[in-house]
């Protein structure tokens, strides 16, 4: 019997010891200390125990998955977030952060291809979001706009999908649609400078260049150092001072 005690005793040491290490590198990574968050969580991983019913590999891999995209390691990226879908196979996310991932590269194709497996697995609003990311970068508007409203319509609060269908209305020259995309993705995240310069370029393109000054003026307070907001910002002057 003590013997049984002192076993189960040890499990829920390592255990105890296995969340105080992981809680660590999630804080090392928060404070961008990639490399020693990646020494943690390899200190923790044991391969032999992917498939482990209740093995702690998923979270350790998943987060070692982010910390080497941050550093821009890309196999162990793709290698870490393909195991996890191995051991969680009816976990959608990293479906969703790989072919982000891979858009991010400009791997458009892979990224699509992902996108679409985790469909399988779960109607996710984000993987509509990425196809709608890849059909924007492909300039495939028609098709992004598509995507985009799935997404909006599969999850109704994600603001990037809304700020994405903005921006696929503006190419298609729909001025007033995409300011009215602009303005619920605001509602939502309305501290973002990428959508408040979006809505200044919707604004500018619909002749409201005081408006658009406005948005644009805000997003700059948010992001000084962006140049492209800045010269958004100072040609709207110019425009509303005629």
């Amino acid at each position: 019997m003590m013997k049984k005690i002192a076993a189960t005793l040890t499990i829920l040491f390592m255990t105890v010891n296995l969340f105080a290490s992981y809680d660590e590198a999630l804080k090392l990574f928060k404070e961008k200390k990639y490399d020693e968050s990646l020494k943690k969580l390899g200190d923790e991983l044991e391969v032999s125990r992917d498939m482990e019913a209740g093995a702690p590999n998923y979270k350790i891999r998943f987060l070692a998955a982010h910390n080497h995209w941050k550093l821009g390691n890309r196999e162990a990226v793709i290698s870490h977030f393909k195991r996890c879908m191995d051991i969680q196979k009816d976990t959608v996310d990293p479906y969703i952060d790989l072919s982000l991932f891979l858009a991010e590269q400009g791997l458009l194709n892979d990224a699509e291809t992902y996108a679409r497996k985790g469909l399988t697995v779960k109607d996710s609003a984000m993987l509509y979001y990425v196809l709608g990311k890849v059909s924007l970068i492909r300039q495939n508007y028609w098709r992004a706009k598509e995507l985009f409203e799935k997404a909006n319509s599969v999850d109704p609060e994600i603001y990037m999908s809304y700020n994405g269908l903005g921006i696929a209305l503006m190419k298609l020259e729909k001025y007033g649609d995409a300011n009215t995309a602009f303005t619920v993705a605001l509602a939502i995240r309305p501290d973002s400078s990428e959508i408040l310069n979006n809505m200044g370029l919707s604004l500018e393109k619909l002749g409201k260049n005081k408006e658009a000054y406005e948005y644009y003026k805000k997003a700059n307070s948010l992001d000084m150092e962006n140049k492209v907001i800045l010269a958004n910002m100072l040609r709207a002057k110019k425009l509303a001072e005629k």
